[in-house]
């Protein structure tokens, strides 16, 4: 039995007779020995941080560096609250024609004791309290939660009752599917994490754009005033323009994800305790860092999943990065072109006859004797050669060792933290809980 968040994250069920247990099942008078330069920690103690620990993984977006995470025990216990939530909207609005007011009333109530007691008779089963939340969730649990919002569908259905069925069970199945899809990975914490992200490079736009700006303005404005690319804008409908927009994207997306492959390798390795020391400040490892005596980082390689869920992160930050880019060159070419490209010139430069706001979005401007245009027209070129600049940027953190290595350290440090934090995390409290 598997009993690695015995603090309470997501398994409760952590006392023998002997006293609390161990991440490795062992009871607490059992665990600790002495290793180099190391602190054994106690039971309790050990049990504590690694849950501590544990929540802090998941907390970042990383819930696969957990040792041995587990579906149905780390994944569907999370996922619980939700998907009660879920079956009791459901009860509240699956209902037919069949009844109204407070017969209605009643078979909701009636419906929610009938989900209360079998979600205590599972626990029962399963050897729970009976309204304890679930440390382990199996077959049972999914099947109460797919067939019983169906039950008041069934019977307050006069009609077409197989097919509102069906329809319950295939919107519960598809809910089922994308919760565990985002608890599994973590997908909540990320695009919170990435949001910080955002803030931080957006208050450090400026150095991005130095560093970045010269390079893609070389061949980025040799576009912008060519003719043909403003007669193909012109000639763009919207649709067939997000078609092409997604190709780059598409594309785009490909070259990060070769660069975030060949980092997250590089990022999991530490000669040194000392390294890991400086990147564990601040975290729930920070005083639990072995000493330099000690023997050297030796925590696994990432496994796939792991290895995934550190690119997938990777991959958020370095794309937090290159959209900021494409957007710096997006604008700079809106201002650019409002001051430079006279009505006149874009008339000649297409085959348009005349700018109107329906069809053109033309907005004029009178300003120091002369007249401003923003058009359609002066959006999509500037807007496809942001995301061409993009592309670029991306292509050459790939390609270019010095380029990729200039952006790295901001893109990295945070994992770079994780990883550090699954160094000790490893040794101390998965290694010390088993021995």
């Amino acid at each position: 039995m598997d009993l690695r968040l015995c603090a309470g994250l997501v398994r409760p069920s952590c006392q023998t007779d002997n006293g609390p247990l161990s991440p490795s099942g062992i009871s607490v008078a059992e665990v600790g020995s002495e290793a180099a330069g190391e602190t054994s920690l106690s039971g309790n103690e050990l049990v504590r941080d690694r849950a501590r620990t544990e929540r802090w993984f998941i907390r970042r977006g990383l819930p696969h560096l957990i040792d041995h995470y587990s579906v149905r025990e780390d994944v569907l216990t999370r996922m619980f609250p939700f998907l009660a939530f879920v079956v009791l909207l459901e009860l509240f609005l699956a209902f037919g024609d069949r009844w109204s007011g407070w017969a209605q009333a009643a078979v909701f109530v009636g419906c929610v004791a009938l989900g209360v007691g079998a979600f205590a008779l599972i626990n029962r089963i399963r050897g729970r309290r009976l309204v304890q939340l679930p440390d382990r969730v199996g077959t049972l649990e999914i099947v109460l939660y797919l067939l019983l919002p169906a039950v008041p569908t069934a019977v307050g259905s006069q009609t077409a009752v197989t097919e509102n069925v069906l329809v319950v069970l295939v919107f519960n199945v598809l809910v089922l599917l994308v919760a565990f899809v985002v608890t599994s990975w973590g997908l909540l914490p990320m695009i919170r994490w990435s949001i910080g992200q955002l803030k931080a490079q957006i208050g450090d736009i400026a150095n991005l754009t130095m560093k970045s700006l010269p390079i893609l303005l070389i061949f980025s404005a040799f576009i912008f005033l060519n003719a043909e690319m403003w007669q193909v804008a012109n000639d763009f409908t919207l649709p067939y323009f997000a078609a092409v927009v997604a190709l780059i994207v598409f594309i785009g997306s490909g070259f990060v994800m070769l660069s975030v492959r060949r980092l997250t390798v590089d990022l999991a390795r530490f000669e040194r305790w000392s390294d890991v020391r400086e990147r564990s400040v601040d975290t729930p490892v920070e005083q639990m860092v072995p000493d330099d005596e000690a023997p050297a980082p030796d925590a696994p390689r990432l496994h796939r999943r792991a290895e995934y869920n550190v690119a997938l992160l990777l991959f958020a930050s370095q794309a937090i990065q290159i959209l900021l880019v494409a957007l710096v060159i997006t604008v700079f070419y809106v201002l650019f072109g409002l001051l430079t490209v006279r009505e006149e010139t874009l008339l000649q430069w297409t085959t348009a006859t005349e700018l109107t706001s329906s069809v053109d979005w033309a907005s004029r401007w009178s300003i120091w004797g002369g007249e401003l245009i923003f058009s359609r027209q002066l959006v999509l070129v500037s807007a496809f050669i942001g995301l061409m600049s993009g592309l670029q940027f991306a292509v050459q953190i790939v390609t270019d060792t010095a380029y990729r290595d200039e952006f790295a350290e901001d893109m990295t440090s945070e994992i770079r933290e994780a990883l550090a934090v699954r160094a000790v995390y490893y040794r101390r409290l998965v290694l010390d809980g088993s021995g």
